[in-house]
């Protein structure tokens, strides 16, 4: 059996990504923040799912990541799915530093730990859902656009 890591799985993208998955005969750990009803997924697929909630702007991703990999038994594919944008016009910077710490500094980390963990183990893929907000800025939702710019560049 497979097995992938889905970083932000908890809603959006992410929670549906888990289902088509687990459908495809993964062993999918998930991250987040909320539960959204991901417990009763676990519930009907107790086999195929580990959770992990934990906010990775916060938290060593790394470690978290690891332990999860240690807990499925291995990893083939891991999935960045999270991001955080606020749509207002005069954010300010605490709020406009909360898309610069998930979108920039933790897909930072994710995705350098997936590069050293796939090429050590010789195979493997990382895989980012970033935005089409990337290729263009706006001044409604700057940082978010930057972040996704950089996460496309850095791709």
């Amino acid at each position: 059996m497979k097995k992938a890591i889905i970083i932000g799985a908890t809603s959006g993208i992410g929670k549906e990504l888990v289902k088509l998955l687990i459908s495809n005969n993964y062993k999918v750990g998930l991250t987040g923040l909320h539960t959204n009803g991901i417990e009763k997924l676990r519930l009907n697929n107790p086999a195929h799912l580990e959770i992990r909630y934990f906010d990775c702007t916060k938290e060593s991703s790394s470690e978290m990541i690891t332990e999860l990999v240690t807990s499925l038994g291995g990893l083939d594919l891991l999935i960045f799915s999270a991001g955080i944008g606020h749509l207002n016009g005069n954010p300010g910077f605490e709020i406009e530093n909360q898309a610069n710490k998930l979108n920039v500094l933790a897909f930072t980390e994710i995705a350098d730990w997936s590069y050293r963990f796939f090429e050590k183990q010789g195979k493997g893929h990382f895989v980012s859902i970033s935005s089409i907000a990337g290729l263009r800025g706006y001044r409604v939702a700057p940082a978010y656009h930057a972040a996704k710019s950089y996460q496309i560049s850095y791709l």
